[in-house]
């Protein structure tokens, strides 16, 4: 059959406990390079059986098909750009880039290059967002009225980083590091794609903490109303051991509570709350995004993540943050 082989920009734990297995389970693809800027994990991918890169160039020349750039976000427009003008197929990890123009840039230069580029945006797999549109396209809520969209943790998940390149650096705005642009793009994402409606008014919230994990925000809430006048909420907040409830859609005739992603429940009036199935959770879930971006390379099909959706997405984050730091509402 035949196989597109993939690079690797950024040698990070992400890649070695999310993106790897799902790559290996798409025969359609073969991850064949690393690149990293530290000798650590270009040694570890020596290790792991890869031919490593200490020269981003040195990936790009070689036979690879594809890159995955899996950095910190402030160097991923810059690097999947690079690698578009390269010739080369390009899936980033979330956020495509920290700003919308930055987006709408690497979008750009696919287009010019005549190259895929799509976004690894895998929360569209999770058991909870696909109950969520189940319920909406059921009709069981009848008219949607509002969405309610929860992310929280304690902490910003600094320590999954690698200690040989900066522990630290979730919560480094240099980075890119921070709640909204770390799962605040997952939660805008995912309620864009219930597609209710246009997005006509943005309200945002975006604040450091007063316990000092760092630099960058930790809570973020994005309040978007749509064309209908239905309203969407996105809270993260890095400060909280209550994760529970992670979404609450309302209708005019019943509200969905989705409790985790094993438990989820409906409420109508003068009822008891009616316990719902959900789908089974997997990690491998996301090889979907994989199997499409493969698809795409090979036979041109069309990926996963259109760039344009989620070029969208940052424009809204964009908003978000310009509501909170003028203190108004913006308008699309």
């Amino acid at each position: 059959m035949k196989q597109a082989k993939l690079g690797i920009v950024g040698f990070g734990r992400i890649v070695e406990l999310v993106h790897l297995p799902l790559i290996r389970r798409v025969p359609a693809l073969q991850a064949a390079g690393v690149f990293d800027i530290t000798a650590q994990r270009l040694a570890l991918a020596e290790k792991r059986g890869f031919r490593a890169y200490d020269r981003l160039e040195d990936l790009l020349d070689s036979d690879v098909d594809a890159v995955l750039v899996a950095t910190p976000p402030s160097s991923h427009s810059e690097l999947a750009i690079e690698a578009l003008r390269r010739g080369k197929h390009v899936m980033v990890e979330k956020p495509v880039a920290v700003r919308h123009d930055q987006a709408a840039e690497v979008m750009n230069a696919a287009r010019e290059a005549g190259r895929i580029a799509t976004v690894f945006h895998n929360r569209r797999l999770d058991p909870d967002f696909l109950l969520a549109k189940e319920a909406i396209a059921s009709g069981m809520l009848g008219q949607v009225q509002f969405v309610e969209r929860r992310c929280h943790r304690f902490g910003s998940g600094a320590s999954f980083a690698v200690k040989s390149f900066d522990p630290e650096w979730r919560n480094k705005p240099e980075y890119g590091g921070g709640a909204l642009l770390d799962w605040g793009v997952h939660l805008v994402d995912q309620l864009l794609q219930l597609n209710l409606g246009r997005v006509v008014q943005v309200q945002g919230l975006v604040r450091r903490l007063p316990w000092n994990r760092g630099e960058a925000d930790d809570y973020a809430v994005a309040r978007l109303t749509l064309d209908n006048g239905i309203v969407l909420t996105a809270e993260t907040n890095f400060a909280s051991l209550a994760p529970e409830p992670m979404w609450v859609i309302g209708g005019d005739r019943a509200t969905l509570c989705v409790v985790s992603e094993t438990e989820a429940y409906l409420r109508e009036p003068g009822r008891p709350a009616r316990a719902l199935e959900t789908g089974p959770v997997s990690r491998f879930a996301a090889a979907a995004l994989y199997e499409a971006f493969a698809n795409a390379i090979l036979e041109g099909g069309e990926p996963f993540v259109p760039m344009e959706e989620a070029v969208g997405a940052m424009k809204v984050l964009d908003l978000v943050e310009r509501s909170s730091r003028e203190g108004r509402t913006e308008w699309m």
